[in-house]
């Protein structure tokens, strides 16, 4: 993929992928909780009183993602953030069926409509830690989209190679 988002201006939106349980301990999900994709999880102290604090708990709010938050709209102490639900939880490979993803797809893109205001950033989500693969993933987003790359709201940027396939407009 071009570029890592590593930044948001205040009217952008990282799109990223979840587990169930919105654990955020590694991949993107850990970038938008903890600021790191590395799987340190376990030596992150904020992310621990993370883990330990109860539900609407300003601890549970991490950089652009809510700990405990596995799908749609959140927001973070620096920015914002929309997940989209890949797996079930931690390490179960492929365990959130595609047409389950598929459906998400449609909401966050039916979100991204809805608020022409945003700028939603896509990412590869569903191809890393959830293990589907990027022509899986990429049929299932082109399905969300109508089968149509054109379909896509105006405001979802979508990197030109996003899971290894081009996505320019002719």
């Amino acid at each position: 993929m071009s570029g890592l988002i590593t930044r948001l201006a205040s009217n952008e939106v990282f799109v990223f992928g979840a587990n169930s349980t919105g654990f955020h301990g590694a991949g993107a999900a850990g970038y938008v909780m903890r600021g790191t994709a590395a799987n340190t999880w376990r030596e992150d102290e904020a992310f621990l009183r993370a883990m330990r604090a109860p539900v609407g708990h300003p601890d549970r709010i991490g950089r652009w993602a809510v700990y405990g938050i596995a799908r749609g709209w959140q927001q973070g102490r620096e920015g914002m953030s929309y997940a989209i639900q890949t797996i079930e939880k931690p390490g179960m490979k492929r365990s959130t069926p595609l047409a389950e993803i598929k459906a998400q797809f449609v909401g966050m893109i039916t979100f991204c409509r809805a608020h022409p205001e945003w700028t939603f950033k896509m990412t590869e989500v569903g191809a890393g830690l959830s293990g589907w693969t990027e022509d899986e993933m990429a049929e299932t987003f082109l399905e969300a989209l109508g089968g149509e790359i054109r379909n896509a709201p105006s405001n979802l940027i979508i990197p030109m190679d996003l899971y290894g396939w081009n996505w320019s407009t002719p």
